[in-house]
């Protein structure tokens, strides 16, 4: 049965995933597992790698350099959940990304599929800790699954390069770069030192696992790829194309802030 759901998962260009009884699995959204309205019996996690190489000048986070990967996910989704459907008619499928009823971290670590970092971000043999992570919850039997386990949790070797690297040490700079409204001078000296006008890698960048990773597989991922940001790239974007993007939820308020924060030092 397993080699079924790699040959799923394989055309796909999906190759990490892993299967655990949903008992090791740990809820943090009750009532959005209640909604499923079946009882999910297996977990399937998945990693969806998404680095797609260096470059020169980028002042985004690698993860939004390409499009909002939601836009892919939402995709995938429907191809799984049709899929794993006309395999096993008599059964019911879910999948998440980013909204899952449980611990996507912990499931994937107990999936086998990486190790914990010190960062708490999972670490993956081939694509470091660039990757997303999703999950499909279903009622089949984990008895259809030989030697079902589950993986014992398995830690970085805690160099402590990345806690040493970030600069906030309890707070990822992302979520400065993602703050409405003004910022105080301390605030906007911090951006400008990360030099991103959108999300913040310190902490992956100095990571000894995210060393020579491989480049994602997947397309989606390596097209439409907008790496360095400016204030015209993003006056000239169509609502449309906007829409596509990571850091649009936030709207074009808060991260042309941040553009006109970091060219007015260059300027200066």
């Amino acid at each position: 049965m397993k080699e079924l759901i790699k040959r799923v998962f394989g055309d796909k260009a999906i190759t990490l995933f892993g299967i655990i009884p949903f008992s090791a699995c740990r809820v943090i959204n009750r009532r959005k597992l209640d909604s499923l309205g079946f009882l999910p019996k297996v977990c399937i996690t998945f990693a969806i790698p998404y680095y797609a190489g260096e470059f020169e000048g980028r002042n985004l986070s690698r993860y939004a350099v390409a499009r909002d990967y939601h836009l892919y996910a939402a995709s995938l989704r429907d191809q799984l959940t049709e899929e794993l459907t006309q395999l096993f008619p008599e059964n019911r499928f879910e999948v998440f990304a980013d909204n899952s009823p449980v611990d996507e971290r912990d499931a994937a670590v107990k999936c086998g599929v990486g190790i914990r970092g010190k960062n708490g971000l999972v670490i993956t043999e081939d694509y470091g800790s660039y990757i997303f992570l999703g999950e499909v919850l279903s009622d089949l039997s984990p008895e259809i699954f030989p030697s079902l386990s589950v993986c014992e949790e398995r830690f970085c070797e805690g160099c402590g390069k990345c806690l040493a690297a970030c600069p906030k040490k309890n707070i990822c700079l992302s979520a400065l770069t993602q703050k409405k409204g003004d910022l105080t001078p301390e605030e906007e000296g911090e951006i400008l030192a990360l030099g991103s006008c959108w999300g913040c890698d310190i902490c992956q960048e100095v990571c000894p696992h995210n060393r020579g990773v491989a480049f994602t597989p997947i397309g989606f991922f390596r097209e439409v790829l907008i790496p360095r940001l400016d204030e015209k790239t993003l006056a000239a974007m169509s609502d449309g194309a906007f829409s596509e993007r990571a850091y649009s939820w936030r709207g074009r308020k808060t991260v042309l802030r941040n553009l006109l924060l970091l060219e007015k030092e260059k300027t200066e």
